[in-house]
C-alpha cells in the first residue's frame, strides 16, 4: 500500500518530538478527526505546538472555515452575496453565525440576515430575484413585501416588532432537489448590532460580515459552553429557549455565576467594542467578493463593515445583566452606531457641528456621509480618553441604583433612549490570545 502523500506545507521535522507528532498530523483524516472535538481556543493552542501540528491546523481551518462553503447550503451564489453584504452592511447573526463558528449542524435552522435601515429591499430583492426564494407572509402581512419595507434609512425606523431593535421580519422559503429552505430578513430599527447584543443571551452574540466572522463572548461560549441570559425590553417568558440552547450543550445562566472561572469570561463591567482583546475575529477571503464601490472620487473610500464602530458593556440591573450602550445617530453617517461614553459621543456631536453643519449645503445627499472617518475620529478621541475612565463606572452604579435609568438623565446630547457600551479603538485581531485565520 502505498503512503498518503504529504501536505504541501508540511516541511520535514527535525526532531524527534517533531516526528512523533507528524505521525499523527501527517494525514489528513486523522487530524480532521483530531481537530472536530477541538474547541476554537484548543484549537489553536494545538496548531502551535509544532511545525506539523501547525500546517495540519491551517489546512484544517480553511475548510472548517470556508464561508462560501457554509452559505452554499442557503445560496447558490455565495460570493454573489458576500458583495452585497460589502455593499450595505448586512451581518448574518442567530443560530447560523454560531453554527460556523462552532463548525457544527443544527437540523431545521433557518439563515437570518440583519440589515441596516434602508437596506431591506435590496437584500429582500436579491434573496427573491436572484436566490429564486419566495415571500411567506405571515397573517397580518401583504402579499407584497415591497409594502412593508421602508426605504427611507435618513432617521431611525418606527419599531413594530416586539423584539427589540427589530421593524419587521420577512420570511424568505424555497423547496428544491436539496430540500427546504428558509431566510429571514430582519429589517432592524437602529442598526443590526444593536439588535444582536439585545439577544437573550450571550451564545448567540456572534455574527458574520463580508470579511470576518465575530463572536462577542468566544471563552464563554465554545471553551465553556456556558450563556448568560440578558435583560431585554420583553422578558424571556418563553422557557423552550434554556431549554432548546441546553439540548445543543449549553449551560445556562439567569444571572451572572458566583465562580469567577465563569463569570469572567462574560467580561462584566468593562467597556467592550468590537474587535477588541476578548473578542474572537475570524478574518475571511474575500478573493471574489467586490468591496463597497467610492462614493465619488474624492470622498474617502468606506470599505470596512461599519460593525467595527460598535461599543457596549454589560453590567447587572436589579439582579439581572444588561448591555448598555447609548445609540449614535448623525446625518453626517450613513449608519447608525453605539456608544457608551458620554465623551465620545459629545466629541461626535462636535464634530458633526464643526463639519456637517457648515458643509451640508455645499455636498450632494449622495456623498456626504463621512462613516469612513469614524475611526479616525475615535482615534483622536482615544488621545485623551484616559481621564474619563470613570465615566462607564457612573453608568453602571446609575444603573443599579435606579432601574428606570435612561441617558437622557445624565443630559448628555441624545436622540433616543439605549442600553449598551462604549466605542474605542481596539481593533486587535488576535482570538483569545492566538487568533485563526481561515485565508490560510
Amino acid at each position: 500500500m502505498s503512503e498518503p502523500p504529504s501536505h504541501p506545507n508540511l516541511s520535514q521535522p527535525r526532531s524527534v518530538d517533531e516526528c512523533m507528532m507528524g505521525e499523527v498530523f501527517y494525514r489528513a483524516p486523522i487530524y480532521d478527526n483530531i481537530f472536530s472535538y477541538t474547541s476554537p481556543r484548543e484549537l489553536v493552542r494545538l496548531g502551535h505546538s509544532c511545525r506539523a501540528a501547525y500546517a495540519a491546523f491551517k489546512d484544517y481551518s480553511r475548510g472548517a472555515f470556508s464561508i462560501n462553503r457554509h452559505l452554499s447550503d442557503f445560496l447558490s451564489k455565495p460570493l454573489l452575496f458576500r458583495s452585497l453584504q460589502a455593499r450595505t452592511g448586512t451581518l448574518i447573526a442567530g443560530s447560523n453565525a454560531l453554527q460556523f463558528l462552532d463548525r457544527i449542524v443544527y437540523n431545521e435552522a433557518d439563515l437570518d440576515l440583519y440589515v441596516h435601515p434602508g437596506h431591506a429591499r435590496e437584500v429582500t430583492d436579491y434573496v427573491v430575484e436572484i436566490e429564486g426564494y419566495e415571500f411567506k407572509p405571515h397573517s397580518k402581512q401583504p402579499q407584497d413585501y415591497r409594502k412593508i419595507i421602508v426605504d427611507e434609512w435618513n432617521r431611525t425606523l418606527r419599531q413594530d416588532y416586539p423584539i427589540k431593535g427589530v421593524r419587521s421580519v420577512l420570511s424568505l422559503e424555497k423547496h428544491g432537489s436539496d430540500g427546504f429552505r428558509k431566510i429571514q430578513v430582519i429589517e432592524c430599527t437602529l442598526s443590526p448590532f444593536e439588535t444582536i447584543i439585545n439577544f437573550h443571551s450571550t451564545c448567540v452574540m456572534n455574527f458574520v460580515a463580508f470579511d470576518a466572522a465575530y463572536s462577542l463572548y468566544p471563552i464563554a461560549t465554545f471553551f465553556d459552553r456556558s450563556t448568560l441570559q440578558v435583560w431585554r425590553a420583553r422578558p424571556l417568558h418563553d422557557g423552550s429557549v434554556p431549554i432548546k440552547y441546553g439540548q445543543r450543550g449549553f449551560h445556562w445562566f439567569s444571572a451572572l455565576p458566583l465562580d469567577t472561572s465563569l463569570s469572567t469570561s462574560f467580561y462584566p463591567d468593562m467597556t467592550r467594542t468590537v474587535g477588541d482583546q476578548y473578542t474572537w475575529k475570524l478574518p475571511l477571503d474575500i478573493q471574489g467578493v467586490d468591496l463597497r464601490p467610492q462614493l465619488s472620487s474624492s470622498s474617502t473610500p468606506f470599505q470596512f463593515d461599519p460593525v467595527t464602530c460598535n461599543g457596549w458593556s454589560l453590567v447587572e440591573r436589579s439582579g439581572q445583566m444588561a448591555t448598555i450602550y447609548d445609540p449614535i445617530r448623525l446625518e453626517m453617517f450613513r449608519y447608525n452606531y453605539t456608544t457608551g461614553s458620554a465623551m465620545l459621543h459629545l466629541h461626535l456631536y462636535r464634530f458633526m457641528t464643526e463639519q456637517g453643519d457648515s458643509k451640508a449645503d455645499m455636498i450632494s445627499p449622495d456623498t456626504r456621509h463621512v462613516d469612513s472617518t469614524f475611526k479616525s475620529i475615535e482615534a483622536g478621541f482615544e488621545l485623551h480618553s484616559r481621564r474619563f475612565d470613570t465615566d462607564l463606572a457612573a453608568r453602571i452604579n446609575l444603573c443599579r441604583k435606579d432601574p428606570e435609568w435612561t441617558p437622557e438623565a445624565t443630559g448628555r446630547p441624545n436622540e433616543g433612549k439605549g442600553e449598551g457600551g462604549r466605542c474605542d479603538e481596539g481593533f486587535v485581531q488576535l482570538a483569545m490570545n492566538e487568533g485563526i485565520d481561515s485565508k490560510g
